[in-house]
């Protein structure tokens, strides 16, 4: 599989060319709200009781929601504000800059029996910037009886947010028949039904137009596609294939949905040069399950997870090195905490092993190190970094001589630069490089005389686990600039970093989380066939899927030093005297994996990561 955007050598079909000399660019919206500590996904703001009263001095003094949403003196009908939050990256701006001379007009069509509140928040939204008016489409019949009654019993017991609550019409909303002259006018079809309005583009779910689709692939627990399209010039603009991190609640797989809905379609309306998706991705729809079946596997699952909570861990992470040898050795950990998202480095001779220790107790980790010799630790991992918020991935590198380590602080809502005092036990922070959204697995490399850190970075309070974004720097702490195709991919199978970008020969490999059927299902790699400010490609040259190559319910991290290799993997233990312990993994005789770092291939085979920039 080959996925390229080249910006410069877009052609812009008149569907486009209407849009982009139309529209004013749209103000970001954001609506994230940080909760700390693990599990994520990260709530959404539009999660809370907006017509509660927020206390303005214990929010400014935990830092945990932008000053943008401290409205307790307004009435209901003012909130919330989308004033944009602009994000800090070093002087840089998400969007383009706004023509605030010009308002748009805009006619947003809405499926009359089928409106949510993320409609509601959509036009909140737009009316910040375009004039808006409102139609309704009588077509689409409401969702089925049972689908409702179940939704609304969703919300009672495992409430999923606001976005996918029904609402009712407004009474200033007119029948669709009104919109009869769209004559410098933007049509937004949202009605589940086809328009006859040239230049319009639609939302579609999978390959349809129908909302049912979105929820028979929930039903099916299934990772759905969302997609902006034109009908007229048969143009993808935007797409995104989601991340449910909560396959067991149709309610969140909507929240989580249309949050990505909000930000598809401000994608597409921010965007003044015409972009394009760079990659359709065909939806073959499963067969599809009842809601009979769904509800039957939802209980049993809710009922063994709380009749197992006390006796073990779902998702017990464990890191695992070899050396040169066909298995890896497991490193031990007592139960009460877990290792993953390892890291080598080498210096002075000694080579060392970073980690995130993740105690259950504090259900907060930090940044762990511990010397390797002949593929085993010398001692157990040993705290080098902690602070009050989350911490993992850590991103190790040298540069001018000195060691620095970039990890992963999305509960901070941070990138931050770290400088080894005395490498590796002691770190200083040297910089906050970005900030203002949930970014995670931050992954840096020094290639064509530039800086370029590829980031998943959460805008829109979804998920972490299936957007890539790139930024570039002429210095390590300089400016940081967003790539002009962020987010250059929007899928869950390969968006995340899952390691080191591996340089040999003159190539790139990168290699990306595949968190389509779980967090840190699988790795896959890519080569980089492209890698320019406006441009960036790659194609798919392996699959290691933690089930197939492991018989592990995940694989999430790789890194290798010489003949050093180092993984992560999880899988349910027992907790106490009941836990079996592994002390050895050995991949599958064969498999990808092997194929990939075996003596034969071109691929890994005795090669160095690249780790260091310009000296």
């Amino acid at each position: 599989m080959t996925t390229g955007i080249d910006m410069a050598e877009t052609d812009d079909p008149g569907c486009v060319r209407d849009l982009t000399a139309a529209l004013p660019s749209a103000p970001a919206l954001n609506l994230n709200f940080r909760i700390p500590g693990r599990p994520r996904p990260q709530s959404n703001i539009l999660d809370q009781d907006l017509g509660s009263a927020f206390d303005r001095r214990s929010i400014r003094d935990r830092d945990v929601i932008s000053a943008d949403w401290c409205t307790s003196d307004l009435p209901m009908s003012e909130k919330p504000s989308f004033r944009p939050q602009k994000p800090r990256a070093s002087g840089d701006e998400h969007r383009p800059a706004s023509r605030r001379d010009e308002r748009a007009r805009l006619a947003i069509i809405l499926p009359r029996h089928r409106l949510w509140e993320w409609h509601h928040q959509l036009l909140l939204h737009l009316r910040k910037t375009y004039d808006v008016a409102v139609f309704l489409d009588d077509r689409a019949a409401p969702y089925g009886r049972a689908e409702r009654l179940w939704l609304r019993f969703e919300q009672l017991i495992f409430p999923g947010g606001k976005l996918a609550k029904p609402i009712a019409p407004d009474e200033a909303w007119r029948p669709v028949t009104d919109l009869d002259n769209a004559v410098d006018t933007v049509v937004i079809n949202l009605s589940e039904r086809p328009q006859p309005y040239s230049g319009a583009f639609e939302l579609r779910y999978g390959d349809a137009l129908d909302s049912s689709a979105l929820i028979k692939r929930l039903l099916s627990r299934k990772a759905p596609s969302l997609a902006v399209h034109c009908p007229d010039q048969n143009r993808t603009l935007a797409t995104s294939r989601l991340a449910i991190e909560d396959k067991f609640s149709i309610g969140r797989g909507l929240q989580d949905s249309f949050s990505r809905c909000l930000s598809l379609i401000d994608r597409t309306l921010s965007s003044a040069d015409g972009r394009f998706a760079n990659e359709t991705t065909a939806v073959t729809t499963p067969t599809s399950a009842t809601l009979a079946e769904f509800i039957f596997r939802m209980i049993a699952h809710k009922a063994s997870n709380l009749i197992m909570k006390p006796f073990r861990h779902e998702e017990h992470w464990q890191v695992a090195l070899r050396d040169g040898a066909r298995s890896f050795n497991v490193i031990e950990d007592d139960g009460d905490r877990f290792y993953a998202d390892p890291f080598l480095y080498q210096a002075n001779g000694r080579t060392f092993l970073f980690v995130e220790e993740y105690p259950y107790a504090d259900r907060r980790g930090f940044i762990s190190a511990a010397e390797v010799v002949d593929g085993r630790l010398v001692a157990a991992p040993a705290a080098v970094l902690k602070r009050p918020y989350h911490l993992s991935y850590p991103f190790v590198f040298e540069h001018h001589g000195e060691f620095w380590m970039i990890p992963e602080t999305g509960e901070n809502r941070t990138i931050e630069l770290y400088r080894a005092i005395e490498f590796p036990w002691k770190w200083e922070l040297s910089k906050v490089l970005m900030e203002g959204a949930a970014f995670s697995d931050a992954t840096v490399l020094f290639h064509g005389g530039l800086w370029w850190l590829f980031v998943t970075a959460d805008w829109f309070g979804t998920s972490t686990q299936d957007e890539l974004s790139i930024y570039y720097s002429e210095t390590l702490d300089g400016e940081w600039k967003p790539h002009r195709a962020n987010p250059v991919k929007s899928d869950s199978r390969f968006a995340r970093p899952a390691g080191r970008i591996i340089r040999q020969g003159g190539r790139l490999f990168r290699p990306a989380q595949n968190c389509d059927r779980t967090y840190g299902a699988g790795i896959v790699w890519f080569e980089i066939t492209e890698l320019t400010p406006t441009g960036f490609s790659e194609r798919k040259i392996a699959d290691w899927d933690g089930r197939t190559e492991l018989s592990t319910d995940g694989l999430h991290s790789f890194d290798q030093l010489g003949q050093l290799q180092a993984i992560d993997f999880k899988g349910s233990v027992y907790r106490g005297v009941a836990r079996k312990n592994i002390t050895a993994i050995t991949p599958r005789h064969g498999g990808e994996l092997e194929r990939s770092l075996s003596k034969s291939s071109l691929f890994f085979d005795e090669i160095g990561s690249d780790r260091s920039g310009p000296q």
